[in-house]
């Protein structure tokens, strides 16, 4: 359905309610009664009115989504809905709500009233995914028709980056991913040679009494009121993943073994690190690392 058009259709009520309009203008044809012509017209102009009032009910509605930053492949996720009335005298009524397979209703909206709910939805597949709006539907005023709507989202489609389904690997299988000590040393040498710069940081951690006055991070340190240091990757301990060993598993199996581990780092605070085809990422506790993490296992092809 194309944004904007709306689409009606009749529900069983509005069909046997056509066959009886059609019924009494028979019956008027034929027994020149009028008031059989008077009941059909009636039940005629009752319906035209039931559709002209269920299309501007619906019309006039502004939508936003707001997802949560991990989206795990066929794992529920809350997102929060908002719907705006922008029509300046008209409440909406009785609005039904689809987003991505999750539904919301909102039995009235008034008009330049915002109001918002929490869907519950799961995505089956992995990737990147473009939700340019949601389907609103309303049954107003009379069950006779549906009136379907495809409102885009404001201001703009939300891109999500939806991460592989985690999966807690057996003891045996994160042995065998997790690179050795001996590998990780080797692999960060080159890194721990070269003067530390602003492009090392890998995250801030709080002040411990005898950090050099130049580790300081003076802005978030100002954000939170306590002195934070800054946290480089040379400093960054922790277990690397090495996805090329899990491809041994299946390309799937193998990304959702190393989604799970990130994942389970996020949710312990302990660094964690990933290596994918010769490209590292240095192990870090710090959440927006991990998230760039999840988010090349995402598109990883």
């Amino acid at each position: 359905m194309k944004p904007g058009r709306i689409r009606m259709t009749v529900h069983r009520s509005g069909k046997i309610y056509i066959v009886i309009a059609i019924a009494l203008g028979v019956l008027a044809l034929n027994g020149r009664n009028n008031f059989y012509y008077l009941a059909a017209a009636s039940l005629l102009g009752y319906m035209t009115a039931s559709g002209w009032a269920g299309k501007r009910n619906i019309k006039g509605a502004s939508v936003s989504l707001s997802f949560p930053d991990e989206i795990y492949a066929d794992t529920p996720f809350f997102a929060t809905v908002e719907v705006k009335n922008i029509k300046r005298y008209q409440a909406m009524s009785l609005i039904d709500l689809n987003v991505l397979g999750a539904s919301a209703f909102f039995p009235m909206i008034r008009p330049g009233e915002r109001k918002t709910a929490s869907v519950e939805i799961s995505v089956p597949l992995r990737g990147a995914k473009d939700v340019e709006g949601v389907a609103l539907s309303s049954v107003y005023p009379f069950n006779l028709f549906t009136c379907n709507l495809f409102a885009p989202l404001a201001p703009c489609p939300a891109a999500i980056i939806v991460f592989p389904k985690p999966v807690i690997a057996s003891e045996s299988v994160r042995m065998s991913c997790m690179m050795s000590e001996d590998e990780t040393e080797a692999i960060s040498r080159p890194r721990l040679q070269k003067p530390l710069s602003d492009l090392d940081i890998a995250g801030v951690r709080p002040y411990v009494e005898g950090d050099p006055m130049k580790l300081i991070h003076w802005k978030s340190s100002a954000k939170t009121g306590t002195l934070k240091s800054r946290l480089y990757e040379a400093q960054c301990g922790g277990k690397i993943i090495d996805l090329d060993r899990l491809s041994s598993l299946g390309m799937e199996k193998g990304l959702s073994c190393a989604s799970g581990e990130i994942r389970e780092s996020i949710r312990t605070g302990e660094a964690i690190g990933l290596l994918d085809r010769g490209k590292l990422f240095a192990a870090s506790d710090a959440r927006p690392d991990k998230l760039s993490m999840l988010e090349v296992l995402a598109l990883h092809e």
